[in-house]
Parts: C-alpha cells; sequence; structure tokens
C-alpha cells in the first residue's frame, strides 16, 4: 500500500482504488434502466443506445489516448480523463433530455478511455521485473470491483433520489481524481521522444 519510499501510497495501488471509482461511475447506468426510461420518458431502443455510446467511444478512443500517452506521459490523460468525467457522470442525473444523454454517456466513455488505457501502461511501465502480471491485475481486479460496487449500490442509492448515484460516483472519482494527482507520478525509466528537426 505504501510506496517504497514511504512518502506516500504505492503508485499502483493509487491507480486500482482509482480504477475502482471510474468502473463504479461506468457502471451505476444499467440497474437504473426503468427509472432513467421513466424519467427521460423513453422506450429501450434509447436507452440501448445510451449505453452503447459509452462502450462505444471507450472503445473507439482507448487505442489512439494509449499512443498518445506513449508520446506524451501518462500521466496528463489519467489527470485530464478524471476531470472530464467528473462533469460527464454528474450531469446524467440531471438531464431530461434522451439525446443529450447520448452525448453525456459518449463523454463519459472518452473519459473512461483516458483514464484506463494509460493506467494500464502506467502500471506495466512501474512493474518490476517479473511482476507484469501481478500487477496489471490489481488494476483489472480494481476495474471488476468498481462494475460489482456500481451495479449493487446504485439501486440502493436511488430510492433517495434519481440524481443520487451519479453524485455519489461523482464524489467519489472527484476522490480518485485527487488521489491519481497527488499520489501517481510519470515513471522516469520512460523515455520521451526527442524532437526532430523543423518540429
Amino acid at each position: 500500500v505504501r510506496s517504497t519510499d514511504g512518502t506516500g501510497l504505492d503508485p499502483v495501488f493509487a491507480l486500482g482504488v482509482a480504477t475502482v471509482v471510474m468502473a463504479l461511475g461506468l457502471a451505476i447506468y444499467a440497474p437504473l434502466a426503468n427509472s432513467i426510461n421513466a424519467r427521460l420518458n423513453q422506450g429501450t431502443f434509447l436507452f440501448s443506445l445510451q449505453f452503447g455510446a459509452t462502450v462505444f467511444a471507450n472503445v473507439l478512443f482507448q487505442l489512439p489516448l494509449g499512443r498518445l500517452s506513449d508520446t506524451y506521459g501518462r500521466r496528463p490523460f489519467l489527470v485530464w480523463g478524471f476531470v472530464l468525467l467528473l462533469p460527464a457522470t454528474l450531469i446524467q442525473g440531471f438531464l431530461t433530455s434522451s439525446l443529450l444523454m447520448i452525448v453525456a454517456r459518449f463523454i463519459q466513455g472518452i473519459a473512461v478511455a483516458a483514464v484506463f488505457a494509460p493506467s494500464l501502461a502506467l502500471a506495466g511501465d512501474l512493474a518490476g521485473d517479473g511482476e507484469s502480471g501481478s500487477t496489471l491485475s490489481l488494476l483489472t481486479m480494481g476495474f471488476g470491483l468498481g462494475i460489482a460496487f456500481g451495479t449493487l449500490f446504485s439501486g440502493i442509492l436511488v430510492g433517495f433520489g434519481f440524481a443520487t448515484p451519479f453524485v455519489v460516483a461523482t464524489v467519489l472519482s472527484a476522490g480518485g481524481l485527487i488521489l491519481v494527482y497527488t499520489q501517481v507520478g510519470e515513471p522516469t525509466n520512460v523515455e520521451q521522444p526527442t524532437p526532430t528537426p523543423g518540429d
């Protein structure tokens, strides 16, 4: 849990916790299908589009954002991914338009891609010799835990108001942002690109 120099949390542990809260915010949507459809006065087709928008954006942007993080570093994408995740998650609890919900969900998918792909890459960068499997498994386990917690607590929290699951997920994501910003640095063993003449 603690870093090797004892000055803070282990960065891989911090990434794992951040992955939990990111995945939790992703998972709260599906259990609320009936509540969302009633609130937006829509059918299952529009709900499917909204649910799929996040997944599609995540798949679409993971590769390019992962490549950009290879060039410009992992940490900027982690931080700005969480910054984007906060409003994209929060606003879903207050929207009354099916179209705007699709847009919000798509933006949330971009944010998830900006966080998760560089997180896996950074965990690989930080892994010691022969430890890459166990290191990466912490993040994939965190993603699974986040999905499980989000699915479980979403149905409970909605009893306190439609927006409550989204507000709670946003607060937890803010904690993930703070954790990443304060505990996760750029690994020193990753070579940065050398500018070429004329750049």
